[in-house]
């Protein structure tokens, strides 16, 4: 939320919320508002009644700098209470007094808060939820209380249901007292859940810090309980709740920023667990439930990355696999304007001393995270599309257009720009500050009205099936600019689709009407759940119902508190598309009783009931999630024994060069293999970093692997090992090694970045040689060897990685011809002059692409086309042109080639950046980086731009760039000014002329196929393949169907803040079918799971069988093996 800076600039600053003038009962007159054509139709408050308005007033008392979360708005709670099918409707106020309306049909609301009784007397209501506290089958009414005001006044209300009085209104007795639930803490929200599994409801209250985020520092207390507020959970002891957060596991500090709650059983085991989102600095909190009364918080173990300000959030199973997925959001922006004029990033080291201080890793935008079934989750938001939103508020993931597919709503706003950088400049001003140091107290209102004020569209996002998601707010008209944050959904008029009401802070409550059902032919089957009347969860929170039918499977789970401060409608709402029929339908009620029902009839609400259900429990899942089915990998990383680990130095590329996106300080380590001393069996070398040295392994009879030769690479370790590869550079028919020195730690004549070759006597035994290599100091990435010259020997390209301290400048890669005895010549100039600088490589291949019994090289790098080289006999490569790849420019990392369609040719899988980044880029649309001495102080700077919205926009903010360049800051005196720029304003083009300019128009990990006349085409692998960059790529038939599968693997971390950890990958194996397609395997299914950061895969053949070793960056490697030759892959 807030950034901690405005803070620190004056003291005392707390607060945020909102608030409501009173409610005027609506004269129910006019017909219902035609469709608008679009999904929805905002209703206006003369024909529905609701003329509910959260109004706030700024007072000298009471404003954003006084209490912080002035301006967070409040809730919306829906829920049947008069048992007529239609959902009722209670919006919380700040100041103004929550409002009950009952439902009376066709959208038409009357207002019964004073004959109800549930106005509050308490002071800044934020969430409210219904939920039937004391089992008599009475839904209740939890409202939250916040505010900057004595804790009495501050206490949370639970209004107890009383039934019906003689005019049909319910009525409410508050007993929060009593019940033990009168929690005085900043409280956000609260949710209802059985967390036990003793059949009554218990509570978790959300709570939101006392104290101010800038006065904490990043010392980090969060297992200090704090006194007065903190996250509660209170078990229900029958007529009492008793606080058990200790005892529980449940963290209740006071950097405990709490925004956003949500329940669900994330890992299907029948027990629920708790999400937490946090604000500012303290990470979010994912509690997973031990069946024994207990948690643990186990966020750093499932999601690499998450929000950094955390604020509402759901939990769904978004791609109908049946497990519950979670969508956070934060306050990203996606119009660039906004972003570079309200947007600011940590920079790299205070995020690392974050990370250090176990704060783990944040980025400032919203996270969707994939539930990959293991105990883990991919972290996908951007890929999918929906990952920059604004300042955001709540998530609700539902199926709105009752495809079968649950979309996204998110409300969206703050009334006032507290965030804008040239208001934290102008208050920073030593004019102003003197002007408040003169006065006897602060103009805080003065201070406020200085603000901008920006009314914001909510997002409405369509599924599209396929992990991706398309902004369809406008189209589904949900675009109203307005300062929105609770909301929820329900079916209000009983037509079979879900309705929306959003909560706004100075504007009237929006209704939305779906129209879908007379737009589209798309179906929809209603659940109403009634637990057993014998027990104190009659709505059966906790349950879980799936539908089955034409092969697909839809999942939810009963848990009402979602989104942000709100709970929706206890009926639960499934999309089947144009399904005629459902094959099943199974209810798993809270306690494990199960409920089934064949062949259910489209477009009807079904009621089920518990009572009468036989025991047929299902036994609860082993804790390890793993699948039943049989693996087609069994990791035997502890049974090998490996004991290499690899340990990256410390050194921090940016501190050189401010600009640069990524650090090119940590691409190892890779490997090599051979059967280095005869015996048969395959040895390796792996790379160490700098001042670790490189092991050579030597594979043992009974299948491990042990290092030798320790002191002949010893006196290597300043280099950085790179690429390696074994070959015969002696004719003497045993594997000699060469190792590539590369890295960005060193200047560009370092010693250290001379490679290395090392020659085997035939029994395993390597010497280093002196003078059989050119001199040189590339700093070096991938090394390639082939006979490219037809003599008999084996000659090596050599690819160039970067200039140390000049990234985007080409480095030199080199051709490197044998004399037969291990000496090499550099015949770049003289054989293939255009690869002399061709560009950042990273992996290179000698492959017969043409089929004349040469071998063409094919390079790919960062910023570069896949380049192939045409063999044109003696040795002579000529570049050439192929059809299909001339704007094949991405941020390549590994190619490996194999005949993947069937047809005889050779193909090429190209391992790349992947599509879930900030950084985009297509044919049209190429993402560029202009690299110049700009500022002539005989440093390179690097500029890269990227496309938003149709324009090209750099992606340094303003003061990143004039931290490199001081010279603009004359020409950008305010942030306003440059948020529309781009690099040709920035620039003049007599600056531009000169400079080197690179392009990427593709990220997509992909396929090449070889279409036989010369041209390729390149095709996306899998979205799943696209969740991280790829760097570790092995083709094999590992299903023994006869087809080539790929097993692809990598992630990175080393970039910027503002980029983000591209963490979202844990190994993938991908089904081949032999004509070019490939299906997904997910690591639960396969048994092939690589968490961390990978750089390499290589197949080691042992007596046993085939092993499959994964490098990893900064960690050890994982080995793999075969688990059975009659395993059953699932493919998604």
């Amino acid at each position: 939320m807030i950034v901690p800076r405005l803070f620190l600039l004056l003291s005392g600053l707390y607060s945020v919320s909102a608030c409501s003038r009173a409610d005027v009962q609506a004269k129910e007159a006019g017909a219902a508002p035609p469709n608008t054509g679009h999904l929805f139709t905002r209703l206006p408050s003369s024909y529905t009644g609701v003329r509910f308005e959260n109004r706030l007033t700024d007072t000298r008392e009471m404003n954003v700098f006084t209490y912080r979360n002035y301006y967070n708005g409040g809730g919306v709670a829906l829920a049947d209470i008069t048992g007529d099918g239609l959902p009722e409707l209670l919006l919380t106020s700040n100041l103004g007094g929550n409002k009950l309306y009952l439902n009376k049909g066709e959208f038409r609301f009357t207002d019964v808060t004073e004959e109800a009784g549930v106005e509050g007397n308490g002071f800044w209501a934020t969430g409210a939820t219904f939920a039937d506290v004391n089992g008599d089958g009475l839904l209740d009414i939890y409202v939250c209380y916040a505010g900057k005001v004595d804790g009495q006044r501050r206490a949370n209300e639970l209004y107890i249901n009383n039934g019906l009085d003689k005019a049909g209104v319910p009525t409410f007795t508050e007993a929060a007292r009593a019940y033990g639930v009168a929690d005085e803490g900043y409280s956000t929200h609260a949710a209802f859940f059985d967390y036990d599994r003793d059949g009554d409801l218990d509570l978790y209250v959300l709570n939101n810090s006392f104290r101010p985020a800038a006065s904490f520092g990043l010392r980090n207390i969060r297992h200090i309980r704090s006194p007065d507020g903190g996250h509660k959970l209170y078990r229900n002891d029958g007529r009492r709740f008793v606080d058990v957060s200790e005892k529980a596991g449940i963290y209740g500090s006071e950097i405990g920023f709490g925004l956003g709650v949500a329940v669900g059983d994330v890992d299907r085991d029948g027990w629920p667990d708790i999400y937490v989102s946090n604000d500012f600095f303290e990470r979010d909190y994912l509690y997973i439930n031990q069946r024994d009364g207990t948690f643990a918080e186990e966020i750093e173990r499932q999601m690499p990355s998450i929000s950094y300000s955390s604020m509402g959030l759901d939990m769904a199973d978004m791609n109908n696999d049946g497990w519950l997925d979670i969508y956070v959001t934060d306050m990203l922006p996606e119009d660039e304007y906004r972003l570079k004029t309200t947007g600011a990033f940590e920079n790299w080291d205070i995020y690392q001393t974050k990370v250090k201080n176990d704060y783990h890793h944040q980025f400032a935008r919203n996270m969707l995270h994939l539930n990959n079934a293991n105990g883990t989750f991919s972290e996908i938001g951007q890929m999918a599309g929906v990952a920059r939103t604004d300042w955001s508020w709540s998530a609700l993931i539902a199926d709105f257009d009752l495809d079968g597919y649950k979309d996204i709503h998110v409300t969206n706003g703050l009334a006032k720009d507290v965030t804008s950088q040239d208001y934290i400049a102008f208050l920073a001003n030593n004019e102003t500050m003197a002007a408040a140091a003169r006065a006897k107290q602060v103009d805080f209102l003065g201070l406020v009205k200085a603000m901008s004020s920006t009314k914001l569209p909510d997002y409405g996002f369509r599924n599209k099936g396929d992990l991706t998601f398309s902004n369809e707010s406008a189209a589904w008209g949900l675009d109203t600019p307005a300062f929105s944050n609770g909301a929820a959904y329900g079916d209000l008029n009983g037509d079979g689709a879900l309705d929306l009401v959003v909560n706004n802070v100075n504007d009237e409550a929006f209704i939305y009407r779906n129209d879908v059902r007379t737009r589209s032919k798309h179906g929809y089957l209603q659940v109403k759940l009634e637990g057993d009347a014998k027990g104190a969860n009659r709505f059966a929170i906790g349950a879980k119902v799936t539908l089955r039918g034409g092969g697909r499977t839809f999942f939810q789970e009963q848990m009402p508190s979602r989104g942000f401060q709100s709970s929706v409608d206890y009926v639960l709402t499934f999309g089947i598309g144009e399904l005629a029929k459902l094959d099943s339908l199974v209810v798993e009620w809270p306690d494990g009783r199960v409920t089934t029902r064949k062949d259910v009839a489209p477009n009807q609400r079904l009621v089920i009931r518990q009572a009468g259900v036989a025991d047929t429990s299902v036994p609860p899942a082993p804790r390890d999630t793993k699948s039943v089915a049989p693996m087609i990998f069994a990791d035997v990383t502890e049974r090998v024994g490996l004991r290499f680990v690899h340990h990256e130095n410390a050194f921090v590329d940016f501190d050189r060069e401010r600009l640069i996106p990524k650090l090119l300080s940590t691409e190892g380590p890779y490997m090599a293999v051979a059967d280095v001393n005869g015996d048969g069996l395959t040895d390796a070398f792996i790379g160490g970093a700098k001042d670790q040295a490189g092991e050579l392994l030597i594979q043992q009879q009974g299948g491990g692997l042990s290092a030798t030769n320790k002191s002949v690479f010893e006196q290597d370790k300043i280099s950085e090992d790179l690429g390696a590869v074994f070959f015969d550079a002696n004719g003497d028919g045993s594997p000699d090694l060469y190792v590539v020195s590369g890295g960005n730690e060193f200047s560009d004549l370092a010693p250290a970045l001379q490679d290395r070759l090392y020659l085997n006597d035939g029994r395993g035994n390597f010497r280093k040689t002196s003078g059989n290599l050119p001199a040189e100091s590339n700093s070096g990435s991938r090394v390639a060897a082939a006979d490219f010259d037809g003599d008999g020997d084996i000659d090596l390209f050599v690819g160039g990685r970067v200039v140390p301290g000049r990234y985007g400048i080409d480095p030199a890669s080199t051709l490197l011809r044998n004399n037969g005895a291990g000496r090499f010549t550099d015949v770049t100039g003289q054989l293939a002059p255009e690869l002399a600088n061709i560009g950042m490589v990273t992996d290179a291949l000698w492959q017969d692409v043409t089929a004349d019994g040469r071998p063409e090289l094919v390079v790919v790098g960062e910023w570069m086309p896949i380049a192939i080289f045409r063999n044109r006999g003696s040795g002579r490569l000529e570049r050439v042109s192929a059809p299909g790849l001339e704007q094949s420019h991405g941020w390549w990392n590994r190619i490996i080639a194999g005949d993947f369609t069937g047809d005889g040719r050779i193909d090429f899988v190209i391992g790349n950046l992947g599509l879930n980044t900030r950084l985009q880029a297509n044919a049209s649309e190429p993402a560029t980086m202009h690299v110049k001495d700009f500022d002539g102080n005989g440093f390179v700077e690097q500029i890269i731009s990227y496309y938003n919205h149709g324009r090209s926009y750099p992606l340094p903010l303003r003061d990143d760039l004039i931290k490199s360049l001081p010279f603009l800051k004359a020409r950008y005196l305010n942030y306003e000014k440059y948020a529309r720029q781009t690099i040709t304003d920035i620039f003049p083009p007599a600056d531009l002329a000169d400079a080197v300019v690179k392009h990427a128009h593709a990220f997509e990990t992909s396929l090449a196929r070889n279409n036989g006349d010369g041209s390729f085409t390149l095709l996306p692998l899998p979205h799943e393949a696209q969740f991280a960059p790829v760097y570790g790529i092995l083709a094999n038939d590992f299903d023994r169907d006869g087809k080539l599968d790929l097993l692809l693997a990598g992630n990175f971390d080393g970039v910027k803040p503002e980029i983000g950890r591209m963490s979202g990958g844990y190994g993938l194996l991908l089904r081949g079918d032999g004509t070019g397609r490939f299906a997904s395997v997910r690591s639960r299914d396969s048994g092939f799971f690589v968490p961390g950061q990978a750089r390499d895969i290589q197949r080691i053949r042992t007596r046993q069988g085939e092993l499959y070793v994964v490098t990893r960056n900064n960690d050890r490697p994982l080995i793999f093996r075969a688990a059975s030759s009659s395993a059953t892959m699932v493919a998604r």
